[in-house]
């Protein structure tokens, strides 16, 4: 009888995490979606009221952490929207995914300001309290620094 009840334990367990992980991977996918739509603002509702997102890299538009007003009103609009005027489409290829938090692997396509941008990148999201409460995105910031931005390379002697 304890051997039952310990697997049962386990089972439920299990199942709470595999739906949690679940549910972590859907709002994941929806973000992006919802963000880059006509109505931006849709995907505020996914996000934890302390929410945080960073653009890693070397570049002049890197490494500033955007609070969850800053990202809806200076970010997407200011920053993404005057980059990229005639938006982007993200394919998913892949998601890695735990309890806490979702990598998900994207490839872009896009004309940018200065001509064809295609790009690839990572999404790490993490969650606290069933919302989104960070993002990290990666990709190439050298294509961003060339593609969209002008910038040469230089060099170095």
């Amino acid at each position: 009888m304890r051997q039952l009840i310990y697997l049962f334990a386990v089972v439920i367990v299990f199942s709470a995490c595999s739906n949690k992980v679940d549910s972590n991977k859907k709002m994941a996918g929806d973000f992006l979606d919802l963000a880059l739509s006509a109505n931006p603002l849709d995907a505020q509702v996914l996000t934890h009221p302390d929410f945080k997102f960073v653009f890693m890299g070397n570049t002049e538009i890197s490494n500033i952490p955007y609070d969850r007003d800053a990202y809806f009103d200076y970010w997407l609009p200011e920053v993404v929207g005057k980059l990229l005027p005639t938006g982007i489409t993200l394919t998913t290829t892949d998601m890695i995914a735990d309890d806490d938090g979702v990598a998900v692997i994207m490839e872009g396509d896009a004309e940018g300001i200065n001509g064809e941008y295609d790009n690839k990148y990572v999404f790490v999201y993490k969650f606290k309290d069933g919302k989104i409460f960070s993002i990290h995105e990666y990709n190439s910031d050298l294509l961003v620094a060339t593609r969209l931005y002008k910038n040469k390379l230089v060099p170095i002697d």
